[in-house]
């Protein structure tokens, strides 16, 4: 049967729209392919390198973020409520504490990446749940126009040294990197030794700030004269020409040792893209990325042997070896207890 022109012209049609959508559907499809990842670090250091994910995978990272007043304590609380069900694939924390914490509760699925080879035993749950790269270092951050670099403290001890009587600042202990210092101060000194240390701080007129951001703050601009803070935080005061300088601080006469703090990734439990997460997962714990994160801003240390630039200061530091197994036992409401306890509330009326 002859095919008219007017029926050849609508069939022409017919396949020129077809093909148009196939050529929709197709780069849509590649547009949707994601990975949700809730992260503590800071915008600076976290967007690039979901930046270049993205760039080397096609999968787009959905960054699912706290805020410094809330820092993991919040995102942790909807990780227990989700557990079942969760939202995000990957959780990609600043510190240890909160992460070994959600570990217990069943929130994580075991996964060893392949990228994460080199990394060291201490730096890996025994378990799969996360894996630890990158660190920063708990250190003083003092004014140099107000504190000599022969005066300062050389043990978290010391500050508790009548000299420093009303010139110390700490942030509050419940979310981030404070918290996991001074919960691990708890795990490693035992509860009695670790509280008796923390209410002679208190005595000695210790303030506690909101965050290490505003410690940091509050020391460049001389209001206090040293605080308890992280490098990262403490570099970009630099950076920006605030008088300010640091020291790395044994933690006490018996716990010797630096402080540090490890980036942590782990696998979400049931979550939706399970396979884009494992791929996020071995590109965040590639050396490439924990070299970047030494070179750039963060100025990381890495936990495995590289060639990298970091402060000299920063270079063979002993690190303050930490119990895992005494982190994991430690209870849930130690951290607003240690906070009553800087705050004076844990006294009889």
């Amino acid at each position: 049967m002859p095919i008219s022109i007017r029926n050849l012209l609508t069939l022409v049609a017919l396949l020129l729209a077809m093909a148009g959508v196939m050529l929709y559907i197709v780069p849509a499809g590649r547009a949707q392919a994601h990975v949700a990842v809730y992260t503590s670090v800071d915008a600076e250091y976290a967007l690039p390198l979901f930046k270049r994910f993205t760039d080397e995978t096609g999968i787009r990272v959905i960054p699912r973020t706290d805020d410094e007043g809330s820092k993991t304590t919040a995102m942790a609380d909807r990780l227990l409520q989700m557990k079942d069900s969760p939202d995000g694939d990957v959780f990609w924390n600043s510190e240890l504490s909160q992460t070994q914490s959600l570990a217990e509760r069943g929130v994580f699925e075991p996964y060893v990446s392949p990228s994460a080879a080199g990394i060291p035993a201490a730096y890996k749950d025994s378990e799969g749940r996360w894996t630890g790269f990158g660190c920063r270092v708990r250190v003083l951050i003092y004014n140099t126009q107000r504190v000599k670099p022969g005066e300062l403290p050389r043990t978290l001890e010391d500050l508790a040294e009548p000299r420093w009587k009303g010139r110390f600042v700490v942030a509050k202990p419940l979310y981030g990197t404070t918290r996991s210092h001074l919960v691990s101060l708890v795990a490693e000194l035992g509860e009695e030794p670790a509280f008796n240390l923390f209410r002679a701080w208190r005595r000695n007129g210790l303030v506690v700030a909101d965050s290490n951001g505003d410690v940091r703050n509050r020391v460049a601009e001389g209001i206090f004269d040293i605080g308890l803070t992280d490098t990262d935080d403490v570099f970009s005061a630099m950076d920006r020409n605030k008088p300010v300088d640091y020291v790395v601080p044994d933690q006490t006469r018996q716990w010797r040792g630096a402080f540090l703090i490890p980036n942590t990734v782990a696998l979400l439990k049931n979550g939706p893209n399970p396979r884009h997460a494992r791929a996020f997962i071995d590109f965040l714990l590639r050396p490439e990325t924990e070299a970047w994160l030494a070179e750039n801003g963060a100025r990381q240390i890495p936990v495995r042997p590289m060639d990298v630039k970091i402060p000299e200061r920063l270079k063979g530091l002993s690190p303050a070896a930490v119990d895992l197994a005494k982190l994991a036992r430690q209870p849930p409401d130690l951290p607003e207890r240690i906070k009553d306890v800087l705050l004076a509330r844990d006294e009889k009326p």
